[in-house]
């Protein structure tokens, strides 16, 4: 089944022409050998997006998005590879190999297949409960005062779960619903003696879908007062809250045409901000934002707003989000509500204009980290100062610039009173921790920010060499790779990975590198794929580059001993001798490599 799902693959890798494909969603121009226009992953006027038909290969210079046909569909459509391989497949009218599937594959779908029948039959269900009952006069009554109207009512499928015990499962059981199933599905609850009851009783239903618009679960809100407010389905084998986003099925279009999402704690705090006309957002149903949920966003859009609750348990959420979000690639603001109040409050009393203003005011979510920690420190005694400023540095790890870096620690230090140059010694330390080379310029503007340094440019046209330079080349080589130690983490994942897959044998290794990295990875492999260096070469690049790696490498290594030399001589320390003698062995090994 391997080989035909390969041969599969490749044959929609082969007719998928990527300038048709992507001239679907963008506006294309031509000059030269690519194809240039706006990106549709993040506004732009000036089109930096570009599309190297003769590679097969998109690249954003302005979001370093990039990779091939499938990495394009996958991101602009929001799917799974296995799902964009398919939607290619479909739109050149290619078969899909069909898998041979065991009998618990075949009755996991069916049990999938009958809860999906059956939320979908509790959701008519309750959406008459709500429109044609005399028990949906008052739940009617209660969405108009929160600006919920029909449109939205249909839009989110609202519904009623009238009164009584066995309303739902005795309409259901009627329509062949077992109540095994409806156990099974979340809608009813089991008793000891096998029969079953109603688990939601005179709520307000909130349908909980995935982003194909399935009905996975639901939450029922409570009319009047009774506890608890909310109550949700149990989790079952289709429905878990940390890989589901309340509303990304109605938010996914505005989201993407804004390229931003609004991330809020409750379902009905999204569904008023949706009435409100803040259609791109989604909410986190009350459960601590995933991993999951970062990297569904990232799917989507560039950038995500928190605007949890204002109170304690709100604020820290949003820290611990923060992070999350920060490690799936996405840009992050937080919107704090002010006067404690919650989104929906604040639009019902404010307006959508004023909760606009908030959105486009909102603070980076580094600032939020840095001012929220201020907030939380004593500062006023030295030790109060230090405990701060551990706290906040490791938030700088994420600064996109040495720049950024230093304006961050300058003011830090004028808010905290203390010398600049200590946090930047403390700073420091923490990006040795981390494995992240420091030098001594660190702390300096560069006056060329963006030119590529030699050493960066031999590694990556090593991986070019290397990824296009067929087995025979590249094996040659391999032992002497092994001995050199990229200096970027990125680099380094692309080689570890591109070794995994050599061991694997894997036919088309540019594809599978692209599906098996990690985002920030594809882009920088895309970069390295874009390089206009000679295939044929191969060998003499791998050559060059091992040379100016390992010259490299020694250089660090003659600096360090002189280092170490030079401060034996002034301790007195007679050691000054034999480091003075490794420095002179590793100068006279430079030299034999020119």
């Amino acid at each position: 089944m391997n080989d035909v799902y390969e041969s599969f693959k490749e044959q929609v890798r082969a007719q998928a022409d990527i300038v048709k494909v992507v001239s679907e969603y963008v506006a294309l121009k031509k000059k030269g050998g690519r194809y240039w226009g706006c990106c549709p992953f993040h506004g732009e006027k000036t089109p930096s997006f570009t599309v190297t038909p003769g590679k097969n290969l998109f690249h954003c210079f302005g979001c370093h998005v990039g990779g091939d046909v499938f990495n394009f569909v996958m991101k602009i459509e929001n799917v799974s590879f296995p799902e964009a391989i398919k939607i290619l497949a479909n739109k050149y009218g290619i078969p899909i190999p069909e898998k041979q599937k065991t009998e618990q594959e075949i009755l996991r779908e069916k049990n999938s297949k009958q809860i999906f029948d059956a939320n979908a039959l509790a959701v008519k269900f309750f959406q008459a409960c709500l429109l044609k009952t005399e028990y949906g006069k008052n739940a009617l009554e209660y969405l108009s005062k929160r600006g919920i109207d029909a449109d939205i009512i249909e839009r989110f499928s609202l519904g009623l779960a009238a009164p009584g015990y066995h309303t739902l499962c005795n309409a259901l059981e009627r329509r062949g619903v077992s109540a095994e199933l409806l156990a099974k599905a979340g809608l009813a609850v089991k008793r000891d003696d096998g029969s079953v009851y109603d688990r939601f009783r005179e709520r307000i239903m909130i349908p909980i879908k995935d982003a194909r618009g399935r009905v996975v679960g639901f939450t029922g809100r409570v009319v009047g007062k009774g506890e608890p407010k909310y109550l949700n389905t149990g989790e079952t084998e289709l429905f878990t809250k940390r890989s589901i986003l309340f509303g990304m099925d109605v938010a996914f279009k505005p989201a993407k045409e804004r390229k931003q999402i609004i991330v809020v704690e409750g379902h009905m705090d999204a569904i008023s901000l949706h009435a409100a006309g803040i259609d791109w957002t989604v909410a986190s149903m009350g459960t601590a934002f995933t991993e999951q949920h970062a990297n569904l966003i990232a799917r989507v859009v560039p950038e995500v707003v928190f605007s949890f609750d204002s109170d304690e348990a709100g604020l820290k959420a949003a820290m611990d989000a923060i992070p999350i979000a920060l490690k799936a690639g996405l840009e992050v603001k937080v919107l704090v509500v002010p006067k404690g109040k919650d989104p929906d409050e604040f639009i019902r009393n404010e307006g959508t204009d004023a909760f606009k203003n908030l959105i486009a005011q909102a603070a980076s979510g580094m600032d939020f980290q840095i001012e929220r920690t201020l907030e939380k420190n004593n500062f006023s005694t030295l030790e109060g100062k230090v405990k701060t400023v551990s706290n906040i540095l490791p938030f700088l790890l994420e600064c996109k610039s040495d720049i950024e870096v230093v304006r961050r620690i300058r003011n830090l230090a004028q808010k905290l009173t203390i010398d600049e140059n200590l946090i930047v010694d403390e700073f420091k330390k923490i990006r040795r921790g981390n494995g992240i080379a420091v030098s001594d310029a660190l702390m300096r503007r560069k006056k060329e920010e963006n030119k590529v340094n030699p050493v960066e440019q031999a590694e990556r046209h090593l991986l070019f060499a290397l990824i296009n330079g067929g087995g025979n080349v590249t094996s040659d080589f391999l032992a002497e790779i092994d001995d050199i130690s990229f200096c970027d983490v990125r680099r380094t994942e692309i080689y570890q990975k591109f070794i995994e897959l050599s061991a694997r044998k894997s036919p088309n290794i540019v594809a599978d590198l692209f599906a098996e990295l990690s985002e920030v990875c594809a882009s920088e492999l895309e970069v390295i794929l874009q390089l206009d260096l000679s295939v044929n070469a191969a060998s003499q690049i791998l050559n060059d580059c091992i040379r100016q790696l390992k010259i490299s490498g020694l250089e660090k290594q003659y600096e360090y001993h002189c280092r170490l030399a030079s401060e034996y001589e002034r301790a007195g320390d007679e050691k000054f001798l034999q480091e003075l003698a490794e420095s002179q062995r590793i100068k006279n090994e430079i030299k034999k490599m020119f």
